[in-house]
């Protein structure tokens, strides 16, 4: 029997997504622990104007995280396409392109940091004492664009590749290495100290991402290729997934404007504390989205619609678990995390509270409706994805916030996440009879697919099921016999290889249009890699080899492709 968990039934797809998701929690996490870190390094080593400084400059690190996403999403999103498709020439163009974008963009950036340093500096009228602060923490941020670019271009790309790994262990460098730099720098040097920590946690994990693309165990190969019309198609790809970055930097300005005209500046702390919290539950989500990314783009190149809909129904119940269990933590901690921040006025301290309490009362909404938006991207729906993010991270809050501070600052936060709830049922209502997913109801009822575990047993019970769907199939004699030897062979095949560690498999049949039309078989699971057509036809083979390769020697296609989380044949069956 298929086991149970947090993630539902155990597959091939619950099994990535767990792997994909635990790299992606870390990371965000770590990223969100890092700005902490150097706050707190700053604040307890330098004083108060140190972090204030720190924040004037946050503004330049925001919009270089936007660039960087830019670089690196669209690139991801047509190379995971590229994987769907099984092209890993297209694969290496693309990731090579990405490197090459990265590193031109990011001493673009390094010179213009360099050469406008006092025009840049110039946009905040502030205190010299405060100007000091923030030209060191401004000098030592100067190699910090290539950095990003690069860390970020190959997080993406390593999660796509199924390598998390490389991700988690980067993330840990990163950490690690900047924890201690922003002591000892900071110590020695002052606040250009945390600025260089930064960078040199960054540069660490660029420096664990190379080493593993050159040791010989990643398949991206890079090559100089530069194709313009490709990179301008991935800049816009990223930009349609990015306006999350770009949105999330407008609402804490939109919320402090509301703030500062309805009740005055010294409430300013409220909006601290609940931006705060929400950059947190937004990089949880991020790393929900990030599971998605690469999953979705290839089942949607492979126009595998069931394998889409496994996958989303996983995301969306992480997402409700993850919201649910986010706001009961914070109901309980409302009343610490003003204390957290330096808050120490008691009618301060009860606002704070309040707002906390109002506002996680909707963020399950947000959540499964920014699931919604980036899916509707990656499946190529950009323009309803992209005013989907407008409605859901700028336009319903700021009307909402706007309308509840006519009455109180409680109501502007709950206004706020009503706003939340207004994107969603606007989705919900926009996608009605076509439902939310966008899927070809039609193309869906030509589409089969089966999870099982690899052990003799379940591979038996699955190929008697399969040869039951298939006699009702108006398809050809030739293909339902194919298809029933293929599904028992291969499945009784990889219970062998599974021995006493059984992993999973799943079995999706694409039919076409007409009786007579080809179809298209793909078998995945989550083991070791072993391309059966390969090893039979170099003569290193088993009778179970040798029978699998002579029956599929007539497909239309025969593709293996590996990656770090999952082996796929595609077999092309003509009619």
């Amino acid at each position: 029997m298929s086991r149970f968990s947090f993630w539902g039934e155990k597959t091939v797809i619950s099994t990535r997504f767990r792997s994909v998701f635990a790299a992606a929690m870390f990371s965000m996490a770590s990223a969100y622990v890092l700005i902490l870190t150097d706050n707190v390094a700053a604040g307890q080593l330098v004083g108060e104007n140190a972090v204030v400084s720190m924040t004037l400059v946050f503004p330049l690190i925001t919009f270089i995280i936007f660039i960087s996403y830019l670089i690196a999403d669209g690139l991801a999103m047509m190379l995971s396409y590229a994987q769907g498709r099984g092209d890993r020439e297209r694969v290496n163009q693309l990731f090579s392109m990405g490197v090459l974008l990265a590193v031109g963009v990011g001493l673009a950036f390094v010179a213009g940091m360099f050469f406008f340093r006092e025009n840049l500096l110039a946009f905040w009228a502030i205190s010299p004492q405060l100007m000091g602060y923030a030209r060191d923490y401004y000098n030592g941020l100067l190699f910090y664009a290539p950095l990003m670019f690069l860390n970020v271009f190959f997080y993406t790309v390593f999660v796509a590749e199924g390598q998390e790994r490389v991700c988690v262990v980067g993330a840990i460098c990163t950490f690690v290495v900047n924890a201690l730099l922003d002591v000892v720098l900071c110590l020695q040097i002052g606040v250009m100290g945390v600025g260089i920590a930064t960078s040199c946690g960054l540069l660490a994990a660029v420096l664990v991402q190379l080493y593993f693309l050159n040791g010989g165990r990643s398949r991206l190969r890079f090559r100089w290729y530069w194709h313009t019309k490709d990179v301008l198609y991935g800049v816009v790809y990223s930009f349609y997934h990015s306006l999350d970055t770009l949105f999330l930097s407008l609402l804490p300005v939109a919320l402090s404007s509301c703030v500062i005209s309805h009740f005055g500046e010294e409430h300013m702390i409220v909006v601290t504390v609940a931006v705060n919290l929400l950059t947190l539950i937004i990089a949880l989500y991020t790393g929900l989205v990030d599971c998605l990314q690469p999953m979705i783009c290839q089942y949607h190149a492979e126009e595998n619609l069931h394998s889409i809909q496994k996958t989303m129904d996983i995301g969306i119940r992480a997402t409700v678990l993850i919201s649910l269990l986010f706001t009961a933590l914070g109901m309980a901690l409302a009343g610490f995390l003003p204390l957290l921040f330096g808050v120490r006025d008691e009618q301060m301290i009860a606002e704070t509270e309040a707002a906390v309490r109002c506002f996680l009362l909707f963020i399950v909404f947000l959540g499964c409706t920014l699931m919604y938006s980036n899916y509707y991207i990656y499946i190529e729906k950009r323009n309803y994805g992209a005013l989907l993010k407008v409605f859901l991270l700028l336009g319903f809050p700021y009307v909402g916030m706007e309308m509840g501070a006519l009455c109180s600052m409680n109501e502007m936060w709950l206004g706020t996440g009503a706003g939340f709830v207004l994107a969603y049922v606007f989705n919900s209502w926009w996608t009605g009879s076509r439902g939310r997913l966008f899927l070809d109801k039609e193309k869906l009822s030509r589409q089969y697919s089966y999870d099982t575990d690899c052990t003799m047993k379940a591979v038996v019970s699955l190929s008697e099921r399969v040869a039951a769907d298939m006699a009702a199939v108006d398809i050809s004699a030739h293909q339902r016999a194919l298809l029933t030897v293929l599904v028992e062979e291969i499945g009784i095949h990889a219970s062998m290889r599974a021995a006493d560690k059984p992993f999973q498999m799943e079995f999706s049949i694409l039919l076409g249009k007409e009786p007579e039309s080809d179809l298209t078989l793909i078998v995945r699971d989550n083991g070791s890699p072993y391309d059966i057509i390969k090893t039979a036809q170099q003569g290193k083979f088993s009778y179970q080899d040798y029978f699998i390769e002579s029956i599929t020697v007539n497909c239309l296609r025969r593709v293996y492709l590996a990656s770090g989380d999952e082996n796929r044949m595609i077999l092309r069956i003509g009619a």
